[in-house]
């Protein structure tokens, strides 16, 4: 972890748990509204539905009650392999919409119907399927996915058959970070897509600016008040050391 700054990797999480009949009481769900990231999709079928229908899992949960997606999520009977790149990857009716800031753990709570069924994931903006759960004779399961990538919209649909998922979580590992200020009067601040650093009172203060995850972004030294620009957007932590000593200082670049 960089110098001058206390910081703890959490996890930020969501759940989507269809069991909770206060939340999600049985009957039909409104499409396209977000629900908290998620969104679901009718296509060219609106059939999703949350029904009464109960399942065992392997780390010993049970439900009493389903989202069941009414169908499969592909035309006809396809179930799309994991290889299956551009248009024909994505589902076109009843599929889930998840949106994602970056890297994020995927769990999905599912029961399908025996060998030939799956849960898919999917980026929406590759037309590419990521992941592919394959149902067995067992067939409450649960998928788990890591995402690696940008923020942007997956896409969760059932193949082979009429799947449902029972909970669904996602946890993305996030920074929260504690400043330590040391009695140094150098300073950092931002502006739309610029950081200023002044007050600097030493001979080339090291500047090093890191982002939420703690990669580094960049690096200069200076002896004046100096300014640069910051070619992506969120939280970033500017690290000020000189002989006078050590400063970390929290910024928002929008």
């Amino acid at each position: 972890m960089f110098a001058g700054i206390s910081a703890v990797t959490v996890n930020a999480q969501k759940i989507w748990n269809f069991n909770d009949p206060v939340a999600w009481p049985i009957g039909g769900v409104t499409y396209d509204i977000d629900y908290d990231g998620l969104k679901f999709i009718a296509g060219s079928s609106s059939t999703i539905v949350i029904s009464a229908q109960g399942a065992s899992f392997p780390d010993g949960s049970t439900t009493t009650q389903r989202l069941a997606f009414g169908g499969n999520s592909y035309s006809g009977s396809t179930n799309p392999v994991i290889t299956q790149t551009g248009a024909a990857a994505l589902p076109t009716r009843r599929y889930l919409e998840l949106t994602v800031s970056g890297d994020t753990d995927i769990k999905i709570w599912s029961k399908g119907g025996g060998n030939g069924r799956s849960i898919v994931v999917a980026d929406k903006a590759v037309s590419a399927i990521l992941f592919k759960g394959d149902f067995t004779a067992a067939d409450a399961q649960i998928f788990t996915y890591a995402y690696k990538g940008a923020a942007g919209t997956l896409i969760i649909a059932t193949a082979g058959g009429d799947n449902s998922i029972q909970r669904l979580q996602t946890s993305s590992p996030t920074l929260a970070v504690y400043d330590a200020k040391s009695g140094v009067k150098a300073n950092a601040f931002s502006s739309g897509s610029k950081i200023y650093v002044s007050n600097l009172q030493s001979k080339n203060t090291a500047i090093n600016v890191y982002s939420a995850n703690g990669s580094l972004v960049k690096s200069l030294k200076s002896s004046t008040d100096t300014n640069f620009e910051i070619n992506s957007k969120g939280i970033f932590i500017v690290n000020l050391k000189s002989e006078a000593g050590e400063k970390s200082v929290k910024v928002l670049v929008k």
